[in-house]
């Protein structure tokens, strides 16, 4: 009897030991502007076409793209007023072809989770494919932005022999709208969160990505003078992601109630209307990971299991002290 319960005890203790996890699968790395770089020109070069050199102005461009993006903006968000084309030449890129047509310019977008899946889609239709592996490029610029998704943007243009602007782009230079302090004026304008008072009244703003004085100052009811006033900015226009601004003074604190209360201004999100390019804006939506999902579903089978084992373990430990009962008596 005794070499039955110790078999038994055996036995069931295998079945009670957790059987191992099998590997969580690797977070999605997120890509980088190289590596669209290197596969946009691997593909060129596989097609016979010559690989395109990396150029500040198209990596500017790709970038502040990828970022409005990622911020909520829709694609091929441009200055007020500006083509593709335009805005390079702005920023000193020497664009060739007929500049009343834009040049020799285009863009791709796309919410990817790789290099090579958004590759793939772009390879799905003409225009997107055309900016890849059109001959009449001989630059390239590339950017990657991540919110809620990962952004993938591609720039690529081809400059002048000469390397000079063209006599066209002297004219479409000085028509270009500017601010005070030498830069392209943004289109866009990211909603502003209203902050609540301090203790002693005063209200701090967070300038975000995308926000201006002018947005700052309609949600707030102040006005832009009172800004520079209050946090000495002199006469400019101009401010930065991530700077303190003061924005009121001797404000009220707002009463505490269970009762969720409304904001007292309106968020402001304004979009310019900007040329259209034959690029298409596509989002593919990412794959969420089951890690965490199989993980909870084994946790609760790996439970069920050992309570069903000590069930089992207690039933044959009684039924066999009951049978050495019975034989004893016997």
């Amino acid at each position: 009897m005794r070499k039955f319960l110790l078999l038994s005890l055996l036995v069931i203790s295998i079945f009670l030991i957790p059987a191992p996890k099998a590997n969580a699968q690797p977070s999605l790395q997120e890509a980088t502007a190289q590596e669209v770089i290197n596969a946009v020109n691997a593909l060129r070069v596989a097609n016979g076409l010559h690989p395109l050199n990396t150029h500040p102005a198209l990596m500017e461009v790709a970038q502040w793209e990828a970022n409005a993006i990622a911020a909520g903006a829709p694609g091929h968000v441009r200055p007020p007023g500006l083509t593709l084309g335009q805005w390079l030449i702005s920023l000193g890129y020497p664009l060739a072809g007929d500049l009343s047509l834009d040049g020799y310019r285009s863009e791709n977008w796309v919410a990817a989770r790789t290099v090579d899946e958004a590759i793939q889609f772009w390879l799905g239709d003409g225009p997107h494919t055309n900016t890849m592996l059109s001959p009449d490029r001989s630059d390239i610029g590339a950017a990657v932005a991540i919110s809620d998704q990962i952004y993938i943007v591609l720039e690529t243009a081809l400059q002048t022999n000469s390397g000079d602007m063209q006599t066209d782009a002297v004219s479409l230079l000085t028509a270009l709208p500017y601010d005070s302090t030498g830069n392209l004026v943004s289109d866009y304008i990211l909603p502003v969160i209203v902050s609540t008072a301090r203790p002693d009244g005063d209200v701090i703003h967070k300038v975000a990505y995308g926000q201006s004085l002018w947005s700052i100052a309609m949600a707030y009811n102040i006005t832009i003078a009172q800004i520079r006033v209050w946090n000495g900015l002199g006469e400019t226009d101009s401010v930065y992601e991530g700077e303190i601004l003061l924005v009121q003074k001797a404000a009220t604190q707002p009463v505490d109630t269970p009762v969720p209360q409304l904001a007292s201004a309106t968020s402001t999100f304004i979009l310019l209307p900007t040329t259209p390019t034959a690029t298409l804006h596509p989002t593919v939506m990412p794959t969420a990971s089951s890690t965490d999902l199989a993980e909870s579903e084994t946790g609760q089978s790996d439970s069920t299991r050992v309570w069903v084992m000590l069930i089992i373990v207690f039933a044959l430990i009684g039924g066999a002290w009951l049978a050495m009962s019975i034989r004893t008596l016997d």
